[in-house]
């Protein structure tokens, strides 16, 4: 035996000479922003990108011949680069920015002042000018012919890549200029725009010719593919989402986008790719298998897709290569280290480029010493976005990006690290995997399924569809079909699925809205049909009031006092305040409610008494939804400006019925594309306005068809013998969360010191507006378990509680942990990588309880060997009250009375894009992260459940040197019933 351990120790010695092969990809996307219907392009980004981002990615990488890359472009993107150049494409920026001024309508100069501050603040911050410009515009001041001028310029000259800005004479002269601006100097900087847009194929070419660089695509349109194959690929992404209610089953449309991409991309290029970036990484079994049968040899996705597929997500199973076969037919499959490709995309922004560089090459190192003994052949990837980060960095990432393939090739001459291709390891041993997992980069397909609006989205682009069908099916014209099925190809584009619901920072992004109900428009225009009044309800978020609908006990008078209506939320209405014309009469509105009824006030513009409409043939109307029902008007009678929302109900004052400062409300329901009386004699008494000063209403939850708990979207009109005269909100709904009527025994009450929502005692909040006040909003007050039979009601209560992104459980900013300890074993890490604190060692918990205003984000059970479930476990809120409600059910938890029961109670900010949905803590805050932390190990936590002061301070400070802080639990002594 003695003789083979040479053999055995040179061969072990071999495999940890190995170096750890790295393959990043950098995805290069941009949707289609061609309006199929005016042929004209709106959205700048792909320009955009094109000055910035797409050439120097490339251009970079000859400064480092040894750095191997690959670089994925979609074909709606290198379409769009090619019709810029063609000088087809001019989008809605270019064409108000080539004009002279002198040109201009007033709506042009209007989309200028509102749309050229579209850039990250850094660069604004840069020019003395630009912010002087924006400080005008937030004080609404109006714009000379100057300011737009300069405010043109700055916009275009500063979305190009400061490398380039350097090396260009022009470029720089009018950098330093600042201000006073011509339109010379404007069309200087646009021709730049198409010089430097015109390097970018160019540029890849000569990399992937000399093998640098390797080239792939994804899908023509970049659809969600699974989805298009079969819809319960959205429920086994993640079992808490709803599906669409109709037919999804087009494995016939995914085919064509996947020969589509790859065709166009070798008509462009001269050969195919070898692989696909899966769009949004959205992967199945049945997708894999499409992919294989299409001669795809390689798909890229996420880290939690091989935690799904039975496999566990370590290093040594990340650096392996696996298949998915079918028919002779295989395609390998690389699954991304997520944290490091995110700490990329979001965290290495705020963090000095050599300590961010640093610890990424430490990262790759300590994963090489982990793995390279047992596997010699280990094969890491990094993926990710490679356009939208950089704008995030300080010098638009310029330095990291150097400092980062510097460090790289350093690795690699020393043989630890080695970048290298995908098409180089294809040939390296793969693991067969039996079942693939399903999902995609996010880890399921909640950005873009589940929520309403998302899959309305979908339900109107299968309707579309059938229609398409059911033409052919009837014979219609083949050249029809075609053009129609394009449209719909068109529609399946992942990006207008992104946009719905409120799981984006910017929920249902108008320009995305609209262009995806064009695109459905146009379907049944190519049909010659009438398109169906649904394609022209705008979806829209509902708008902030100043402060959240509360109870209030108004004595109903027409008599504008305030004291009466002080837990109401109040909306002022733009057009009222700043009186743009003598029809705008509304200056406000206030909403509230009780137990049984809807109170809404309206306030008219100063001078104005509302009993100075009676008799005139005014009404006023409020339109809302009704709960549980579906369909509804695209707009209120008498107009065609859709309030955001489908308009199923309507509550009417007839100013003309006003007697004695009185009337009664009269409902309308939507009924067959008319609206039909639908009053009921059984609340008339509690139907009521009162008309003085002001409009006093109030409206029985029984007339609005609603009950506790519900969420109805409204909005006033205003309305003069039929003519439209004044809506509130514009164009943007208001939202009313009925509060949930909380049932069972109170059990435990457990305090919290009031203003401690700032973590280690050094935290400070987010910049950006979505978090005003800028207090309250992680203070959490209380925790409640209510005993209710068969679960537990959890009901934590905050100072302050708002909804800016319209989250579907009625609030956005609070995520709660909940880790319970009450059994023997159990673990002492946090359930997933995110809060960045340990647990006590002699209190490992046994269940974990997540909410968030997101189902997909936070209403989860999970245990101790990592697994976790939606089901018995529901998130809710009474925001009126500055609730979090949590309900589970008895089958996970349920101590016996005088038993030991300790709990950890974390609170942190939610954010889809943080670890485990926090928010990241910087040194300093910015718009989206919080300020305050002292190291990368600072604790993600900013209110910690703990009733005496100083407490939760003193065990959140404990942390750095690659530790975290450690908590002790909360302990009681379970109660008798």
């Amino acid at each position: 035996m003695g003789k083979w351990l040479p053999a055995l120790a040179l061969t072990l010695g071999l495999a940890l000479a190995q170096p750890l092969k790295v393959v990043i990809l950098w995805h290069q996307h941009q949707p289609p922003y061609e309006n199929p219907v005016t042929g004209q392009y709106e959205g700048p980004w792909v320009r955009m990108h094109g000055t910035n981002s797409y050439p120097w990615m490339a251009e970079v990488l000859k400064e480092f011949p040894e750095i191997k890359v690959t670089f994925d472009y979609t074909s709606t993107l290198l379409k769009q680069i090619e019709d810029y150049l063609s000088g087809k494409a001019k989008d809605a920026y270019w064409r108000v920015s080539e004009k002279p001024l002198g040109q201009l309508s007033q709506e042009e100069r209007a989309f200028i002042v509102e749309r050229f501050f579209d850039i990250n603040p850094r660069f604004v911050e840069k020019s003395p000018r630009y912010k002087e410009l924006q400080a005008k515009k937030i004080r609404g001041e109006t714009f000379a012919d100057q300011d737009l001028q300069d405010l043109r310029v700055l916009w275009n000259l500063y979305w190009i890549n400061v490398d380039y800005i350097e090396r260009d004479p022009g470029l720089k002269a009018l950098y330093r200029k600042d201000r006073g601006f011509t339109q010379e100097d404007l069309a200087y900087v646009l021709k730049k725009h198409l010089e430097l847009m015109a390097t970018i194929l160019p540029l890849h070419r000569e990399l992937w010719e000399r093998g640098q660089i390797d080239l792939i695509t994804t899908p023509y349109y970049h659809p969600i593919l699974p989805i298009l194959i079969d819809k319960e690929a959205i429920r086994e992404s993640n079992p808490a989402l709803a599906l669409p209610k109709e037919p999804i089953a087009w494995p016939e449309d995914a085919r064509w986008q996947v020969r589509a991409g790859r065709d166009y991309f070798q008509k462009l290029f001269g050969k195919a790719p070898k692989g696909m970036w899966p769009p949004e990484g959205a992967v199945s079994q049945k997708a894999a298998e499409l992919y294989a049968e299409e001669g795809i040899g390689f798909l890229v996705t996420d880290e939690a897709i091989l935690g799904k597929s039975g496999f566990p997500v370590n290093p040594a199973t990340l650096t392996r290569l696996y298949r998915v076969e079918k028919n002779g037919k295989q395609v390998v499959l690389f699954f991304r280290h997520r944290d490091l490709s995110d700490r990329i995309g979001f965290s290495y922004s705020q963090m000095p480029a050599e300590r961010a560089v640093e610890d990424f090459i430490g990262t790759l190192l300590e994963i090489r010493r982990q793995v390279i003994g047992q596997n010699p052949n280990a094969v890491l990837t990094i993926a990710l976005d490679g356009e939208n980060a950089w704008e995030n960095y300080p010098n638009n990432g310029n330095d990291f990006r150097r400092l980062l393939y510097k460090r790289l090739a350093e690795e690699q001459k020393k043989g630890m690290l080695e970048t290298v291709l995908f098409s180089e390891v294809l040939n390296l041993p793969s693991l067969p995997i039996a079942k693939l997992g399903t999902g995609g980069w996010a880890g399921d397909f909640a950005m873009w399924a589940g929520e309403p609006e998302e899959n309305e989205a979908w339900d109107r682009l299968s309707r579309a569809r059938q229609a398409v069908t059911a033409y052919k099916d009837q014979g219609g014209d083949p050249q029809v079909v075609e053009k129609a099925m394009g449209l719909i190809y068109a529609a399946q584009a992942s990006d207008w699925f992104w946009w719905y619901g409120q799981d984006t920072g910017f929920p249902n992004h108008p320009p995305f809205d609209e262009a995806f109900r064009s695109i459905l428009q146009a379907v049944y225009k190519t049909l010659g049909q009438k398109p169906p009044e649904e394609l022209y309800i705008a979806v829209r978020p509902p708008v902030q009031p100043q402060g959240t609908p509360g109870r209030v006990k108004p004595n109903l008078d027409g008599r504008a006092e305030a004291e009466e209506w002080k837990g109401a939320a109040y909306l002022p209405d733009a057009d009222g305040t700043t009186m743009q014309t003598p029809d705008d009469l509304i200056k406000g509105l206030y909403l509230g409610f009780d137990e049984q009824n809807v109170y809404l006030r309206v306030d008219l513009r100063d001078g104005t008494r509302a009993l100075d409409l009676v008799g005139q043939g005014y009404r006023l109307h409020v339109y809302a939804t009704t709960p549980k029902e579906e369909g509804g008007a695209a707009f209120p009678e008498g107009g065609e400006v859709s309030l955001g929302f489908p308009l199923q109900q309507r509550i009417t004052l007839d100013f003309n019925q006003v007697r004695e400062g009185q009337g009664v409300l009269v409902r309308y329901a939507y009924r067959d594309g008319a609206w039909v009386l639908a009053s009921s004699p059984a609340d008339l008494a509690g139907r009521r306005a009162f008309v003085g000063d002001v409009v006093e209403m109030r409206i029985p939850y029984t007339t609005l068809k609603a009950e506790a708990g519900d969420t109805l979207r409204l909005a006033i009109v205003l309305e003069k013998e039929g003519r439209i005269l004044d809506i509130a909100p514009n164009g943007n709904p208001l939202a009313l969360a009925l509060p949930q009527r909380l049932a069972g025994k109170e059990v435990l009450v457990v305090k919290d010191p009031e203003g401690d929502e700032h973590g280690p005692g050094t935290y400070t909040y987010p910049k950006d507006q979505a978090f005003a006040p800028f207090k309250g909003l992680f203070d959490l007050l209380e925790m409640r378990i209510l005993d209710g039979g068969a679960t537990w009601t959890f009901v934590f209560t905050f100072k302050e509680m708002t909804n800016p992104w319209g989250a579907p459980a009625g609030f956005s900013h609070q995520l709660i942990n909940v880790y319970i300890d009450y059994k023997e074993g159990g673990k002492t890490e946090t359930f997933a990588k995110g809060a960045k604190v340990a647990f006590d060692p002699e209190h490992p918990w046994d269940l974990f309880l997540k909410a968030a205003g997101w189902p997909q984000y936070g209403q989860r059970v999970g245990f101790p060997d990592g697994t976790d479930t939606a089901d018995g476990v529901v998130v809710a809120s009474n925001p009126a009250d500055k609730q979090v409600i949590l309900q589970v059910d008895k089958k996970y938890f349920n101590p016996a009375p005088g038993q030991k029961v300790c709990f950890y109670v974390l609170v942190g900010s939610q954010d889809g894009y943080g670890p485990d949905h926090f928010r990241p803590v910087g040194k300093e805050a910015g718009p989206w992260n919080l300020g305050g932390a002292g190291n990368e190990d600072a604790p993600l936590v900013v209110d910690y459940l703990w009733p005496e002061k100083g407490v939760q301070e003193a065990m959140l400070s404990q942390y750095g040197g690659g530790k975290y802080a450690v908590l002790k639990p909360y302990c009681v002594t379970w109660p008798a019933p």
